[in-house]
């Protein structure tokens, strides 16, 4: 697993990052703490931060989704920057193998994933959990799960389409989410 440092190569983390891992690559400390995804498939929910978040494009171009604000959508490419407001869903759509780094608070608070009818554009159904009591790894997991495992979370409320489960087969959270807890399990001196 990574080891947190102040200073390390985005380049040698990413071959241990997995898709949409958002695995804290800064020390503990940091504030704002970094988080790092590798993904060449698009995010499988939006997620959403009670916090402002700030998203930079290190490899790669990819697509920004945004509901609840005046963008929509946005380009983004190698060393772009995107300032995602508190509350604000966002989904990120790789258009080839890309390298992310999130800026999340170190007590980031409420999370959630959600999703949205691609047929109607309303939300169909979200999930929240606090990122200060768990990994948030553990929390996209459960979510996806809860997402999958009724019809009626996943059937649209503006216009009845029943959507897809989330294929969640190609995700490390069980793994991330057991190492963030390892790491912040104090060790005896």
């Amino acid at each position: 697993m990574i080891k947190r440092a102040r200073y390390q190569s985005v380049f040698d983390l990413a071959r241990e990052v997995g898709p949409w891992d958002e695995r804290p690559v800064a020390p503990s400390f940091a504030d704002p703490q970094v988080h790092m995804s590798r993904s060449s498939g698009t995010q499988p929910f939006f997620l959403i931060c009670a916090k402002d978040t700030v998203v930079l494009q290190i490899v790669g171009t990819a697509g920004a989704d945004l509901r609840y604000t005046g963008v929509r959508h946005t380009r983004l490419e190698m060393g772009d920057i995107l300032y995602v407001p508190a509350g604000t869903p966002c989904r990120l759509e790789p258009y080839e193998e890309s390298i992310f780094l999130r800026f999340k608070a170190t007590n980031p608070g409420l999370e959630g994933v959600a999703w949205f009818c691609p047929s109607c554009d309303t939300e169909v159904w979200r999930y929240e959990f606090d990122a200060g009591s768990q990994p948030v790894q553990q929390g996209y997991l459960d979510g996806c799960q809860a997402f999958n495992s009724e019809t009626e979370r996943r059937t649209c409320g503006g216009c009845e389409t029943v959507h897809p489960t989330v294929d969640i087969t190609g995700y490390d959270w069980a793994q991330v989410a057991e190492h963030a807890r390892a790491e912040a399990t104090p060790q005896p001196a």
